[in-house]
């Protein structure tokens, strides 16, 4: 009886030692495990906000980007490129689907049909219809994560398209699932109810908008934080960051990028809109593991923009 007990106690602590750590900081770990056998690219292509999908992706592809985000409302309630744009790139470039991550996302808390944050009638049925839809505008028959774009302002409401979640992960339309834009108490309510816990939380985070509390508390609970618009307010003209480039030689970009990196973050970046300087941009974007920020730079970093109030996670979509 000693030994099996043992092994039951070598196990638990690995298990609660992996689950709090599920990032390692390193120069070129460009990979990291969001959920037990899925493995995710730590720089994605971003395709929101000011992004598109149909020149973007091939060379995002080109440049050896392995990953996309996408949303099931992005070219339509939400400004960005369509996944049908996204499905003709990633044919155009012949990406076969095993070697490209997928993140894509569902409405929930930002389907204005249903009253947006008040998500009125959602359930559990609507959100496995959702992924289903994704699916369909991708043609594929699996991603490999789904999100719940936006939470409702109801934290059972949020437990209901949870559980839609799970069955989708449970008939393989996805490997892994997790949310977008929640609070530190919804995503918290959401792990009492879970019965899957969730693999990210996806939101705003940059230099000028740092959400210190919520990476630590992701951090505790074994959640990978993705940040997206990791680009806005870098400090482009501040002199000292200027010279933190010059000090590496690269790029202001690359710097407000590989500081995303070194507070524990995966992203997902977009190359905005302007055709002609995808390549250079993709290729930048990518290049972040050629160099580290010191303990000093990273300071001077932090100085430059502030938390976000209340220690939550800044929303912008």
């Amino acid at each position: 009886p000693v030994i099996p007990m043992l092994a039951t106690l070598l196990f638990v602590i690995f298990a609660t030692t992996r689950a709090a750590n599920p990032i390692e900081i390193t120069r070129d770990r460009r990979t990291v495990e969001i959920a037990p056998g899925v493995v995710a690219p730590r720089i994605n292509l971003g395709t929101c906000c000011g992004s598109e999908a149909s020149h973007a992706f091939p060379a995002w592809w080109a440049a050896g980007g392995r990953g996309v985000d996408t949303a099931l409302d992005y070219g339509k309630e939400v400004p960005g490129g369509k996944e049908t744009e996204l499905r003709a790139a990633i044919a155009k470039v012949g990406a076969p689907r095993g070697g490209l991550f997928i993140t894509t996302k569902i409405r929930a808390g930002l389907d204005i049909l249903h009253g947006g944050p008040l998500c009125i009638g959602l359930n559990s049925d609507y959100a496995l219809k959702a992924v289903k839809a994704n699916l369909a505008e991708l043609n594929v028959s699996q991603v490999d994560l789904v999100l719940l774009h936006a939470p409702c302002f109801s934290d059972a409401t949020n437990a209901k398209l949870w559980q839609g979640l799970e069955q989708a992960k449970a008939q393989n339309l996805t490997r892994a699932i997790g949310v977008s834009n929640f609070q530190r108490k919804q995503l918290a309510a959401l792990l009492s109810a879970a019965t899957t816990k969730p693999a990210v939380n996806q939101c705003q985070m940059s230099v000028a908008s740092q959400p210190a509390e919520m990476l630590r508390f992701c951090a505790e609970q074994g959640i990978v934080f993705e940040a997206y618009a990791a680009l806005r307010g870098c400090p482009f003209s501040n002199p000292s960051v200027q010279n933190i480039a010059a000090a590496h030689r690269v790029g202001v970009a690359q710097v407000c990028l590989r500081w995303v990196l070194q507070k524990g973050a995966t992203m997902a970046i977009g190359l905005g809109s302007n055709a002609t300087k995808m390549p250079a941009y993709a290729k930048e974007n990518l290049d972040l593991y050629g160099f580290d920020l010191s303990t000093e730079e990273m300071t001077v970093l932090d100085a430059t923009g502030s938390p976000v109030p209340g220690g939550g996670c800044a929303q912008g979509y």
